[in-house]
């Protein structure tokens, strides 16, 4: 066996025909189900509130339609029969049969509809939160907010793994694995999911999971001699004990156990497993120990 490692965007066909006095949002950063969104219409700050294009929502796989007679925009979501319906220089907005009122009203900055975020967002049942010491606006969509809550409040501990390596990183390696014969492999810390090494072939990558976004922290490469090792990043800590789950070659089935002790356990995976993160399973008298608050 392996050697186991030990240590609808939305573009204005229109002209502006008025200034609008927005000015730009310091280095806000804004995060959509995991991922770092990359806008070429960055937040804006209106009356001391942060103000979105609905160009940078496209995460949340909202509908996008703009009406340049009217000046209005409607949106709406999937599975969601409510349309809301925003007016260029008005703060009130509607959804359905009701009547919303925003602090600030929908604009137009650069040929975009910037709106205030929180609103658009929790008209659609979105979670919000925004982290002021990082400069951070995180949104989860209605349909993956119960998936965090598993991520970081949950007891069961293989399914926040599950969560935590299925999350998308816009982090890519620098090192690549070189040998011809692949193994995949996770390993974690004890009692931990929001951290861990990704394993192929000879190339370990260490993830670590913060504000809902999974950074490459570390990723190394051994060398043929298993002493040596490529390597950048900041090298993770030693941790006490660390679970392996290994997928083999021939059956795909998951051998798994602890890290440089015990014997090691191999089963197979029900006939439905799907994606590589099946082969996390549960590790007899492990309990979860770094759920947040």
């Amino acid at each position: 066996m392996k050697k186991i490692f030990l240590s609808s965007m939305l573009t204005l066909g229109m002209l502006l025909t008025f200034a609008i006095p927005l000015s730009a949002a310091p280095s806000i950063q804004l995060v959509i189900n995991s991922e770092v969104v990359h806008s070429d219409a960055p937040p804006v700050s209106v009356a001391g509130r942060t103000m979105v294009s609905l160009a940078s929502l496209k995460p949340l796989k909202l509908n996008l339609v703009w009406n340049a007679g009217q000046k209005t925009v409607t949106v709406n979501a999937p599975g969601v029969k409510e349309k809301l319906v925003l007016t260029i220089g008005q703060k009130e907005a509607s959804y359905g049969e009701k009547t919303l009122t925003l602090d600030v009203p929908a604009q137009l900055n650069k040929n975009r509809v910037v709106v205030p975020l929180r609103f658009i967002s929790e008209a659609f049942k979105a979670e919000v939160e925004w982290k002021a010491d990082k400069n951070t606006v995180i949104i989860r969509s209605a349909d993956q907010v119960e998936t965090y809550k598993k991520l970081y409040q949950g007891t069961d501990l293989v399914a926040a793994r599950k969560i935590a390596v299925d999350l998308p990183s816009n982090d890519e390696n620098t090192l690549n694995n070189t040998e011809e014969g692949v193994y995949y492999q996770y390993i974690f810390p004890e009692g931990e999911a929001l951290r861990y090494y990704y394993v192929v072939g000879n190339l370990y990558t260490y993830y670590e999971i913060k504000d809902d976004v999974k950074h490459l922290v570390w990723e190394g490469v051994e060398e043929d001699s298993r002493k040596k090792m490529k390597e950048k990043g900041k090298r993770p800590p030693e941790d006490k004990t660390q679970y392996y789950f290994l997928q083999e070659r021939v059956d795909h089935s998951v051998t798994y156990g602890k890290v440089g002790g015990g014997k090691p356990v191999t089963q197979a995976l029900p006939k439905n497993s799907t994606g590589l993160s099946a082969i996390i399973v549960p590790i007899s008298g492990e309990v979860r120990k770094d759920q947040m608050k």
